[in-house]
């Protein structure tokens, strides 16, 4: 069902007389009884008595185009009668004595305008079994004259009018326009007429929605901007629409690339972000040591006696450094054609598949890299409570490894996910006082007694680690962008590489817990420390 302000069109196949030369008036037959219109809503006709009783006088008639939208079109005349007849409903309307008017029957006679357009605003309708759409009720608008419409069989058979004239015509009866000033003053008298019409719907107490358009055109263009106004377009002209008009709809498209291309890395972010690597060599070394510390100093037995004697090695740590790339074969149609710019998105794509290429090498390799252990913990199914516990734990070991705290918690994505559930982590806005930590759907941030949680996606299922900066650093070189042209194949050869390495520099400070794995709380504790980075 249209919308109030829709209105109803169908092209009739109707039939056009012109009744005599001193009345001006053209008879149309508005359609067929039972005439089925294929509309842009579908089939649909009217049927018998839909438009109830007719007051003729407030139907217009309008002389337009041949197109239908040309501007500076107008109303041309309105009804005098109205009837239902054995082949169809039947309109009379009088021609008024204008430029316009004058035209549309000089049309009529010489048989070019031979149909007839109507504006109804909808009712009530009811839909066939056939799928035609019958209405029941409408208002009768207005009528138009027109060169072709939908149905092929409608004609003209009799057309007659009053010879025209450049003499001046009389002014109808309570016009504005003085007996002898026709000349000139065609749009006052289109605006009286558009006036009365405007005042015969006001005294029905339904104002006429064409009363504040001085013409057709001007219609047409305030239908342009607004979409509302739109929807008072009803002529029911052979239709055009976007399929049958393929050339001049070009397509639009959005140039941002829709896709999750994030290159965060949140294990590397965590332990202090990307070092150098550099500038020389396929491995990285640092110095480290295994010595008990707590033997090195010792008290002197008695004055010029022995002191502790120990010998201190320095070790050599070192990691072989890997190297990480991808690239394709671009053809130069598709460099040079592409809009958006190809090379621009397959450059971000390629960066965002480094990004989780390294972050995934770095948190396996930190992970298994890692000496420090927690105690008995089920990090799928431990408590608020229980994850703090462990957590304080874990934080001294690292300390005691490193000599600071842990200063982030990193754990696999199902136990991400479980955590942000855990009852006891209440999310900031409750409050959070005495309480084990918080958790936040709308910022995904898990705290626990200090510690912000971080997903680390690449650790298995059930992992936890507890570390800080000092224990462990991603280090590389790049990422770069190579390119050589394959001009046998007139193409581009287009790569993004780097160098890199996990150096886990003091593996006792990453302590680890696995959904597999529970040692003893009571393990003893690490008591050596090697240099910090």
């Amino acid at each position: 069902m249209p919308s109030p302000r829709e209105l109803i069109t169908a092209e009739t196949a109707a039939e056009l007389v012109i009744a005599s030369e001193d009345e001006r008036t053209i008879e149309a037959r508005l359609f067929a009884w039972d005439d089925v219109a294929q509309t842009a809503r579908g089939p649909e006709r009217f049927e018998r008595g839909a438009f109830g009783e007719v007051d003729p006088s407030t139907v217009t008639l309008e002389a337009i185009g041949p197109h239908g939208n040309e501007p500076g079109v107008r109303l041309a005349g309105i009804g005098v009668a109205y009837a239902e007849q054995d082949d169809g409903p039947h309109l009379t309307v009088r021609v008024s004595r204008t430029q316009s008017g004058d035209e549309l029957l000089a049309l009529v006679r010489d048989r070019v305008y031979r149909r007839v357009s109507l504006v109804a605003e909808p009712g009530t309708s009811t839909r066939g079994e056939d799928g035609v759409n019958v209405w029941t009720s409408a208002r009768l608008v207005r009528l138009g004259v027109v060169e072709a419409g939908a149905y092929p069989g409608a004609q003209v058979v009799a057309a007659g009018v009053e010879p025209m004239t450049t003499e001046t015509a009389p002014a109808p009866e309570g016009a504005v326009i003085a007996a002898g000033a026709y000349d000139g003053a065609l749009d006052n008298l289109r605006t009286e007429m558009l006036g009365r019409m405007a005042a015969l719907e006001a005294a029905k107490g339904a104002p006429s929605p064409f009363a504040v358009y001085a013409s057709l055109g001007d219609y047409l263009l305030a239908a342009q901007d607004d979409p509302k106004v739109a929807a008072l377009l009803a002529y029911a002209l052979a239709d055009q629409i976007t399929t049958n008009n393929p050339g001049v709809m070009p397509p639009t498209y959005i140039t941002e690339l829709k896709s999750n291309i994030t290159v965060l890395r949140p294990a590397i972010a965590a332990f202090g972000g990307p070092g150098p690597l550099g500038d020389s060599g396929m491995s990285i070394h640092w110095p480290y040591t295994t010595v008990d510390l707590t033997t090195l100093v010792a008290a002197q037995a008695t004055e010029k006696t022995q002191i502790q004697s120990v010998r201190v090695d320095i070790l050599d740590g070192n990691t072989a450094i890997q190297t990480f790339a991808g690239g394709s074969d671009l053809s130069w149609q598709l460099i040079r054609r592409s809009q958006p710019s190809y090379v621009d998105l397959y450059g971000r794509i390629m960066l965002a598949g480094w990004s989780l290429t390294t972050e995934k090498t770095f948190e396996l390799a930190m992970y298994a890299a890692g000496t420090g252990q927690q105690g008995p913990f089920a990090p799928l199914t431990a408590s608020a409570d229980q994850i703090r516990a462990a957590t304080f734990a874990a934080s001294r070991k690292v300390r005691t490894a490193t000599g600071a705290p842990a200063s982030f918690i990193g754990v696999a994505s199902d136990v991400f996910a479980a955590w942000g559930g855990v009852t006891g982590l209440w999310p900031q806005p409750y409050g959070t006082f005495n309480v084990a930590g918080t958790a936040t759907a709308s910022t995904l941030a898990i705290n626990v007694s200090g510690l912000n949680v971080i997903e680390f996606p690449y650790l298995a299922s059930g992992s936890v680690v507890w570390s800080n900066e000092t224990a462990a650093d991603w280090r590389e070189d790049g990422p770069f962008v190579a390119t050589a042209d394959d001009v046998s194949k007139l193409g581009q050869n287009r790569a993004i590489w780097s160098m890199g390495a996990t150096a886990a520099f003091i593996p006792a400070g990453i302590v680890k817990q696995s959904a597999t794995v529970f040692l003893e709380e009571a393990e003893a504790e690490p008591t050596t420390s090697t240099k910090s980075k």
